[in-house]
């Protein structure tokens, strides 16, 4: 399994892929540290500077909720279908290695690079908005706590990926677990919405349902408002309307997401077993 691991890192940071992400991500927080820049610090009124703070930071951190989604569907998109499709398993499966350690070193090896690009895009942006406006309202622990749900997040999507790797073409997988990821984004907005004005029950449900389908949009939310909440000022996750965090996530919604990841890892773990190569 160490093998398979360490040959899963290696190929992948050969990849022009990872150097185009590392350079996109490095440019999106040089344009977000010169629009803080550019945009300056608010009048001198006492708790704008914190309302600021946490706008520009949310804005940050939902498009890092996004990046970070897309890089663990192209960096999980291709790990057994593609080399299925060029031969190089083939060659491997021979040797005395079970199938299951060879997902379990692909998914441990890219899991590693998921969680690398995480941290430097989430505290990136952390410490960027901190530079310009201070520290978080929330303080160290809403930090890491939101920290995690992101971690969380990227892991399993990565993980939902590999599984999907198992079962269909490169392409197809990508486009089924990015429009996953859309809709449960897309639910969660109108639960979001549901709590903000009230209306008919079934926003509600569809937002239940969604986040049960596939979690992501649940754990977005809820780092939101570990960091938002009412630290700032009354009320601050209502003005972010539907792409805020009105109706939160509870602590389940955590347990949930790493019973969701280890089933998915232990179906993609069965699914590759099972395969006709």
């Amino acid at each position: 399994m160490l093998t398979v691991l360490h040959h899963s890192l290696v190929e992948t940071l050969r990849k022009r892929l990872l150097v185009a992400a590392g350079g996109l991500t490095f440019l999106f927080l040089l344009l977000f540290f010169l629009f803080l820049r550019w945009v300056g610090q608010p009048p001198r009124i006492p708790g704008e500077a914190d309302i600021a703070g946490m706008t520009y930071l949310y804005l940050g951190l939902f498009a890092a909720y996004v990046m970070i989604a897309l890089f663990a569907v192209l960096i999980f998109v291709a790990s057994v279908s593609a080399e299925i499709d060029d031969g190089t398993l083939l060659a491997v499966l021979p040797r005395p290695i079970r199938r299951s350690r060879i997902i379990l070193g692909k998914w441990i090896g890219l899991s590693v690079v998921v969680v690398v690009y995480t941290t430097i895009l989430f505290f990136g942006i952390v410490l960027i908005d901190q530079g310009q406006y201070g520290p978080v309202a929330g303080g160290p622990l809403s930090l890491i706590a939101a920290y995690g749900d992101y971690l969380l997040e990227g892991i399993l999507v990565g993980t939902v990926t590999l599984l999907g790797s198992t079962l269909t073409a490169t392409m197809t997988n990508g486009i089924v677990v990015s429009s996953a990821v859309l809709i449960a984004f897309l639910g969660g907005s109108l639960q979001q919405l549901g709590a903000l004005t009230n209306p008919a029950p079934a926003f509600n449900i569809i937002g239940w349902v969604t986040s049960l389908l596939i979690p992501t949009d649940a754990l977005y939310r809820r780092a939101l408002f570990q960091l938002m909440g009412s630290h700032v000022y009354p009320g601050a996750v209502v003005g972010a309307g539907p792409f805020g965090a009105i109706h939160p996530p509870g602590e389940g919604t955590v347990y949930y997401a790493i019973l969701y990841t280890v089933g998915m890892l232990m179906l993609a773990i069965w699914s590759f077993g099972v395969r006709d190569l």
